[in-house]
C-alpha cells in the first residue's frame, strides 16, 4: 500500500545531514531510483518508509503527511515543515551510544547486513581453505615442487588476509561490526 510522504522533510533532513540521494538510498537498502520516485511523487510503501526513517535516525511517523494541507510541494521552506516535524539535532557517536537503548540500535542497522558480511567471510575463508588443500595436496603428490608449493601458499595467504580484512573494514565502517 503507498502512503503519502512529506517530501520537504526527507530532504530537509538529508540535506542537513550532507547526504546524497545516492548515499541516502545506499544507507536505507533501498535503490536510487526508488529514492529518486519518493522524493519526486511524495509516496511511498510502508517498508520503505520504515528504511528512510532508520537510515535518517526518525520515527516513521514524522516521514508521513500529517494531512493533505501539511503535504508539502517543492516549493515550501524548511521552516514551515519544521513547524509541523521537530527535527532531531544530530549527535555524536558516543551521546548515540549513550541515549540509545541496545534494542534502538539493533532496529537501525538491518540484521542481514551483518549476516551478509560475516557469510562472505566464511566463504573467503572457505575458498582459500580449499587452496590451501589444493596446494598442499599437488605437493604431496609430487606435481610441483617446494619452492612452487611455498609460492603458492604466500599468494593463497595473502589473498586470504586481504580479502578478510577488507570485509572486515567495510563492515567496521558501515557500523556492522561496531
Amino acid at each position: 500500500m503507498k502512503m503519502k510522504v512529506n517530501v520537504q522533510v526527507i530532504k530537509t533532513l538529508r540535506d542537513s545531514r550532507c547526504y546524497s540521494q545516492e548515499q541516502l538510498a545506499e544507507m536505507s537498502g533501498l535503490s536510487l531510483r526508488t529514492v529518486q520516485r519518493i522524493e519526486a511523487k511524495g509516496v511511498a510503501s510502508l517498508e520503505s518508509i520504515k528504511s528512510i526513517a532508520a537510515a535518517l535516525d526518525i520515527d516513521c511517523q514524522q516521514l508521513l503527511a500529517l494531512d493533505h494541507s501539511v503535504h508539502v510541494q517543492g516549493s515550501a521552506s524548511a521552516a514551515a515543515v519544521s513547524e509541523h516535524i521537530q527535527i532531531p539535532a544530530t549527535k555524536t557517536d558516543s551521546e548515540t551510544a549513550s541515549a540509545q537503548a541496545p534494542q534502538e540500535q539493533a532496529a537501525a542497522k538491518p540484521k542481514a547486513n551483518k549476516h551478509s558480511y560475516l557469510w562472505s567471510m566464511l566463504l573467503v575463508i572457505a575458498a582459500n581453505g580449499f587452496g590451501f588443500w589444493g596446494i598442499f595436496d599437488a605437493y604431496h603428490g609430487g606435481r610441483i615442487d617446494h619452492e612452487t608449493m611455498s609460492l603458492l601458499k604466500n599468494l593463497v595467504s595473502l589473498a586470504l588476509l586481504f580479502s578478510v580484512g577488507l570485509l572486515a573494514y567495510k563492515g567496521y565502517k558501515e557500523g556492522i561490526f561496531k
